[in-house]
């Protein structure tokens, strides 16, 4: 537990807690480490949706320590915003500027899966639809929370706000998971 003396220092995350929230936000990696350690690692629904749908062999994973995927046949090109995804994956790069910057270094015709992403938590539809606008040069599977976008739920549907803006072919899948194409 951090005590907090001043504002000054209350928003500083010591090493070890920020460990502790990369571990948290990527529960992939317990299991992933458990499956290299001769364990069968098993697969949640969008996992299988993704084993299932995306056909192509190479793919890039975005921010949910993704590499597990290669257990399944897949050649990731792995993106981080954490530099801990390091010490499991060190071919994995780190990119602490996710939402605003698509590296040039991905290939724009692989597919890119982002699983529960935090940077998507609390932004404005404007800010989600140039996200999207910025990465989609292929097809994207986003599986996220909808209502983390702010807008009003209630009354409205997040895909029928976006649609409007964007000229992107959106299919939900599901309430959480969206395919996107160009």
């Amino acid at each position: 537990m951090q005590v907090v003396e001043s504002y000054q220092t209350a928003g500083e995350i010591s090493e070890e807690q920020q460990f502790r929230l990369f571990h948290l936000a990527r529960p992939s990696v317990a299991k992933w480490r458990a499956a290299i350690n001769g364990r069968p690692y098993t697969l949640d629904s969008v996992d299988q949706w993704i084993v299932d749908n995306i056909k192509y062999k190479n793919i890039t994973v975005v921010d949910f320590a993704g590499w597990y995927l290669e257990l399944f046949g897949y050649k990731t090109t792995c993106l981080e915003s954490e530099h801990f995804a390091k010490q499991y994956w060190p071919n994995c790069y780190v990119e602490s500027d996710i939402f605003v910057h698509r590296p040039t270094y991905i290939s724009e015709s692989d597919p890119v899966i982002f699983k529960y992403p935090g940077f998507l938590r609390y932004i404005t539809v404007d800010q989600f639809v140039a996200f999207l606008d910025l990465w989609c040069k292929s097809t994207i599977v986003l599986y996220f929370d909808p209502i983390l976008v702010k807008h009003n739920y209630l009354k409205f549907n997040l895909i029928d706000l976006v649609s409007d803006k964007t000229q992107l072919n959106i299919k939900q899948i599901n309430k959480e998971l969206w395919s996107i194409n160009v």
